[in-house]
Parts: C-alpha cells; sequence; structure tokens
C-alpha cells in the first residue's frame, strides 16, 4: 500500500484521544450521594460488567472512525505495478504493440478487433503521465510508427490510423522480443502495452522476453468470436485429372462458434461457374468432412472454390484450390535403338488411340551428349546410353523444375557407369544384373495398393496380370525411393522416386521380353497410362501457399523472354521480371487470399492460392488464465475486455484507491457507536418500577 498524502498520517496521534478520554473517566472521585442513585444500586452485578464491556466497545468504535478518516485523508493505494514516491511522474518509457494479423479482422458490434485495437490507444496515452517515451509498433509486417513524447497524441493517433488490416500471420511473441531487444531504453519505468487476440500461446516465460530487465507487461485481450463457421482444409482426393474423369475433393467444415448452426449451404464452384451444393447443419466445436464429385468437363488450370455464407470472421469463409487438366502431355522418349522402343512405342499408340493427349518426340542415340528438355513435360528412358556431364545437368534441371522421369534400367550397366549419374540425380543407385536361366522366373506382387497408381485401376484380376521377371538390375534404395512392386525375393521391380521437389518412377528390369512378359499383359498400358496422367498433372507451380510467403515458379526456355503478368485476386496487375539465369520467376505479392494467376504474353501459364494459416482461428485462440501462466503472473497483467479500459489501467499501473472504503468504515463506525452510546430509558423504568 502506499499513500500519496503521507504527511497526513501524523494524524494518526489523534487515535489515542478516544483512549485517554476514556482512562481519566475511569479515575476516582469524591463520592457524591444523589437521589437517583438508589437506582444505579439495584443494578446487579452482571449488568456492571456489560456496561464496562460496552464503554471499550464505544472506544474501539471511535478509535477505529478516527483511523480511517486520517486514512482516507492520506490518499491510500492498493499497491500497482509502478512502485516507488510518485510514479506517474518518474521518466517511462512505453512500448506499444497493436497485432494487425488476420485474426484480427473478426467483426464485433464496436468494429472489426484490429478497430477496437486502435480506438483503445486513447485510454492507453491518457494514463501516461510525466516524462513519457512513447514507442508504436505494428506486428505485420513488424514495424516501428511512432517515437516520441506521450503528449504528442494527435501525431499518435494519426500513425494508429494508418495500420491496415492484414491477411498474413504472425508471431506476435518473436516481434516483441525483437523489438525489446532493440529499444534502448533507461527510464526508470519501462512498460511494454500488447493489444492482441492473442492466438498464440508464448513458448517460454516473459522473463525470456528481455532477460534482466524490470519491464511490465500489460496484455489486452478482445471479445471471443461467437458466431464462425470455417473452412480448415480442402484437397483433391484424385489423383488421375481428366476433362471426362470423375474429380473427388474433400472438404472439411467446423463451427467454432457457441450455438448451432442449421441449413448451411456449402458451394463449389469452378471457374466461378457453382457445380455443386450441399447443405448441413454443424454443431459447436466440431468438425464435418464433405465429399464432392464433379467431371471438370474442361482442359487447363481451372480455378476452384469453396465458399460458406459470411459470419464473424470471413476470411475462413472460403478456400481456393487449382486443378491441372492436361490438354496434351509432352513426351521425350529415349533409347538406343528403334528395336529396344518398339514394344514401348507399341503401348504408347494404345493410349493415344484417337485423342491427341499424348505429344511423342522419339530420339534414338548410343550417346547423349544433351537432351534438351525445355519443351518436355515427361522424360521416358528405356535402356538409355551413357549420358554425358552436360545431359546430366540438363536431367537435373529439368527435375528441379517439376518434370516427370520414367526409366526402364536396362543392361548397359558397364557404359552408363551403375553409380556416377543415378547418384547425381538422386536415383535408385544400380549395383547388379541378375537373371534366370531356363523357365525360371521371379512372380511379382503389388506392395503400394493404396498407391494413386493402382486406385480405381479398371482391372478385373490384378493377379494374373502382375508380369513374370526373368531378368532385373539390382539397385541400392535411399529414403526417398518407394518400392511400388517387388520381385518374390524381395526386391524391387518398379520404384517411385522423389527428387528436387519432382516425382520419377523406375522400371529396374526393361520393356523387352527377355527380360519379363509385361509387354503382354494387361497391366502394361493403364500403368502407364496413369504414370503419364500422375507426372504431367503434379501442380508443380500450383501448389497453395500460406498468404504472405513467396512463390517460386519454373518457366520454359523458350517462354523466359516474354511478358509476365501476375492477376492478383483483386484482379491487380503487377508485372514480373523473371530470374533469367535460373528461368523462375519469385512473386512475393501475395499478401491477398485467394487465386493468383501467372500470364505470359497474355496467355494463361499457372495459378496458384494463398491459404489463410492455422494459427489465425479464432477457434484457437488462448484464454486469459493460459496466458498468465504462459507468462508469469507476476510480472505480466492480463486485462479483459472492457468499456473502462483506461480507468483499469491507471488501477493497475498505480494501485487501486481505497478511500471509499475507508469513509465507509468510519461512518459505519460512527453510526454504531451513536446507537451503542444512546441511553437505554426503556430499561432504566423497568428498573424503577
Amino acid at each position: 500500500m502506499t499513500f500519496l498524502s503521507p504527511s497526513i498520517l501524523w494524524g494518526l496521534l489523534a487515535i489515542t484521544i478516544p483512549i485517554i478520554i476514556h482512562l481519566i473517566s475511569l479515575r476516582h472521585t469524591r463520592d457524591t450521594e444523589f437521589s437517583t442513585l438508589r437506582f444505579i444500586k439495584s443494578l446487579k452485578h452482571e449488568t456492571i460488567r456489560h456496561l464496562r464491556i460496552k464503554q471499550w466497545l464505544l472506544v474501539l468504535l471511535r478509535t477505529i472512525a478516527i483511523l480511517c478518516l486520517i486514512l482516507m485523508f492520506s490518499r491510500p493505494l492498493m499497491t500497482g505495478t509502478l512502485t516507488g514516491k510518485l510514479a506517474g511522474y518518474v521518466e517511462s518509457r512505453a512500448v506499444i504493440v497493436v497485432d494487425n494479423s488476420a485474426s484480427m479482422a473478426v467483426h464485433t458490434d464496436d468494429g472489426t478487433l484490429l478497430d477496437r485495437a486502435k480506438s483503445s490507444l486513447p485510454a492507453i496515452l491518457k494514463g501516461l503521465d510525466g516524462e513519457t517515451t512513447v514507442e508504436l509498433y505494428q506486428t505485420n509486417p513488424p514495424r516501428k510508427l511512432f517515437s516520441g513524447s506521450h503528449e504528442e497524441s494527435r501525431s499518435i493517433m494519426h500513425r494508429v490510423k494508418g495500420i491496415v488490416q492484414t491477411n498474413m500471420t504472425d508471431n506476435l511473441w518473436t516481434v516483441i522480443d525483437s523489438v525489446l531487444q532493440t529499444v534502448e531504453a533507461s527510464e526508470p519505468n519501462r512498460e511494454c502495452f500488447i493489444i492482441s487476440d492473442f492466438q498464440s500461446a508464448p513458448s517460454f516465460s516473459i522473463d525470456s522476453l528481455n532477460p534482466n530487465s524490470d519491464w511490465k507487461y500489460y496484455c489486452i485481450l478482445q471479445p471471443k468470436v461467437e458466431n464462425n463457421i470455417s473452412i480448415s482444409e480442402v484437397s483433391v482426393l484424385s489423383q488421375i485429372k481428366l476433362p471426362n474423369h470423375l474429380v473427388k475433393l474433400n472438404t472439411r467444415i467446423g463451427n467454432g462458434g457457441v450455438t448451432e448452426k442449421r441449413n448451411i449451404p456449402v458451394e463449389l464452384y469452378l471457374n466461378d461457374k457453382r457445380v455443386g451444393q450441399i447443405v448441413s447443419q454443424f454443431q459447436p466445436s466440431k468438425f464435418k468432412d464433405f465429399m464432392f464429385q464433379v467431371y471438370p468437363g474442361e482442359t487447363g488450370i481451372i480455378n476452384g472454390k469453396i465458399v460458406i455464407p459470411d459470419d464473424d470472421f470471413p476470411l475462413d469463409n472460403f478456400r481456393n484450390f487449382e486443378l491441372v487438366i492436361p490438354n496434351q502431355i509432352a513426351v521425350k522418349v529415349i533409347g538406343q535403338s528403334v528395336e529396344e522402343l518398339f514394344l514401348l512405342e507399341l503401348a504408347l499408340n494404345a493410349i493415344i488411340g484417337e485423342t491427341e493427349l499424348l505429344l511423342i518426340d522419339r530420339h534414338v542415340s548410343d550417346d547423349l551428349e544433351r537432351l534438351f528438355l525445355s519443351d518436355i513435360d515427361i522424360l521416358l528412358l528405356h535402356n538409355p546410353a551413357n549420358l554425358s556431364n552436360s545431359a546430366i545437368e540438363d536431367l537435373q534441371r529439368f527435375l528441379m523444375r517439376g518434370g516427370g522421369l520414367i526409366w526402364f534400367v536396362g543392361n548397359d550397366l558397364n557404359q552408363t557407369d551403375p553409380v556416377a549419374w543415378p547418384s547425381l540425380l538422386k536415383l535408385p543407385e544400380l549395383i547388379q544384373t541378375r537373371r534366370l536361366d531356363g523357365d525360371s522366373f521371379f512372380s511379382t506382387s503389388i506392395m503400394e495398393e493404396d498407391h494413386s497408381l493402382f486406385t480405381d485401376l479398371d482391372i478385373k484380376n490384378m493377379n494374373e496380370e502382375l508380369p513374370q521377371v526373368f531378368g532385373y538390375n539390382e539397385v541400392r534404395l535411399q529414403m526417398n525411393h518407394t518400392p511400388l512392386i517387388k520381385l518374390n525375393n524381395g526386391h524391387p521391380l518398379l520404384i517411385e522416386s522423389k527428387a528436387f521437389g519432382s516425382v520419377g518412377f523406375v522400371f529396374t528390369s526393361p520393356l523387352n521380353l527377355r527380360w519379363n512378359d509385361l509387354p503382354v499383359k494387361g497391366l502394361l498400358v493403364p500403368l502407364l497410362h496413369r504414370m503419364l496422367i500422375l507426372l504431367a498433372t503434379r501442380e508443380f507451380n500450383t501448389q497453395p501457399l500460406l498468404v504472405g510467403q513467396d512463390k517460386i515458379i519454373d518457366i520454359k526456355g523458350e517462354n523466359i523472354i516474354a511478358e509476365w503478368i501476375l492477376k492478383t485476386p483483386d484482379e491487380n496487375e503487377i508485372k514480373l521480371i523473371p530470374d533469367y539465369t535460373n528461368e523462375k520467376l519469385l512473386i512475393t505479392q501475395t499478401s491477398e487470399l485467394g487465386s493468383y494467376n501467372v500470364f505470359a504474353d497474355g496467355i494463361l501459364f499457372s495459378s496458384f492460392s494463398t491459404e489463410l494459416s492455422p494459427h489465425e482461428l479464432p477457434s484457437i485462440r488462448i484464454e486469459g488464465e493460459a496466458l498468465a501462466e504462459g507468462l508469469g503472473i507476476e510480472q505480466a497483467r492480463i486485462i479483459e475486455p472492457t468499456q473502462h479500459l483506461g480507468s483499469e489501467l491507471k488501477e493497475i499501473r498505480y494501485g487501486r484507491s481505497i478511500w471509499r472504503l475507508l469513509l465507509f468504515i468510519a461512518l459505519s463506525c460512527l453510526v454504531i457507536e451513536s446507537i451503542l452510546g444512546r441511553p437505554n430509558t426503556e430499561r432504566l423504568k423497568t428498573k424503577e418500577q
């Protein structure tokens, strides 16, 4: 407890007056007989003892009344966060951090949470006294907006108005740590005001924010969201995407509010056309999964969107995604001879049929100096000859930009260096060739039945269509290799390889009847078809990212000199300058939520979508008690949402005034004293009678 007028406490000496008067009244005096003494003499001994207790009680009440009055005039305060004599007039440093991340877009009766945060600044500034230096920061992007005296309130509020709502996420505590580490504060009083909805819990105690310091922290909370349904996930389940092929999409929707929501429509849009709708109800704090099935009906890049009605938090009421439906797949086939490619070309021609899905470029050579893969979607190697260093570099760049690879390993191990070039490309390393004599063979089986290659594959009896193998190449697998089909001796026949952000399929046995009977099996054509589709529609450039993250798009050599334009979700057009050396586009302007389209000379080249960070969902907000526990209650004050922020902050900082309580106690004591001190005439009359 502290006193604003401690000099008045000398008046506490007055509490001795009632005691002195009482003691003086107890002195023995000369006895004088009055006629009324007969009434006093008639009192019993017990009554006399009762009167003595009453007298001491009256003394106590008078003493307490005087004590409370003296304390009241000394202006006592319960201890606040600021200590010391005249703390409000000591030099101070006030750091104010305003959270403007996506979660602050929640709507309330008083506007958004960010609007409420900005409107609370005057109350904070009003409570700052003396020589106080104010530093104002926003969290997204981290930026200092003001530094100066708290008396420059007009200038501060002008900077506050410039804080805009963002769709991005931030690490609140990392920002605060960075801010306080850079602040050069020598003032005795150092305070940090944090205005946020606190979507993330601190991963450390508040002592670690600024060790060996005496900063005081005020966490100003925001109201909870009451009405919010969110789209937390959208995933394309179908790996094979063709115009006439059924595409399955799954979406997860949750109710983060406190009441049940009925008759909520969930709508699916493809290229701004509504193609599906589901109406459902949602229980509080529950999630539901929905399945959409649709035929794309067109080729190219399709912009999709799942939409639900707006509520208190509109940023999670839609989710964009992209579908890549191939129109034509450019395939380059490389082998040592026409004879070796004969069976492979038969299978590819069976896939083409009457369509123009595949554009095949055949190349026969026994020495590959360069591969020239800039215009190719998929490279198909069948027992390739020796690869030069330049060819290996070409293949590596091809894989890095998302190109697909299918490799039938042959028997030219001596010519192709069994270790060097596959390892450089992070492919399975070749060890040795193994052949069986006579009528012996290795049977095969599928290891990953749930893999996209085999799901919904239109083959009646899979076991009969699996090949028999007479010879294969033993390989050494790494962590990025997944066996899909294996021989009965445990060695793989078909391997999925992931490297450089790309995917490839490796057959350890060539397409040759002397090695296996796969060319005459019904599995070959649908399996090869499925591989081509999977590799051509991997959406390497169309993978979604969190809003605010950088996007890298690989571009082909022939298009690099084109005029590149980025169209944002708000239809703004931004000119892009390619990285000519690495043949890439670096896109940093991703602060909006939705679909972004990249054009080359006016033709759509690629699309991608931005997603809201899961850390910004209102349903994961940290409660005040958990926040206080995480920060350390001794150094942080948690301030709940209130209409009286200014007075609450003042009481927390300078202490709570208790003069009203003291006045009430003093008056109560005086009232009771007057009642107890009143003569009991009725009792005297009774005794007289």
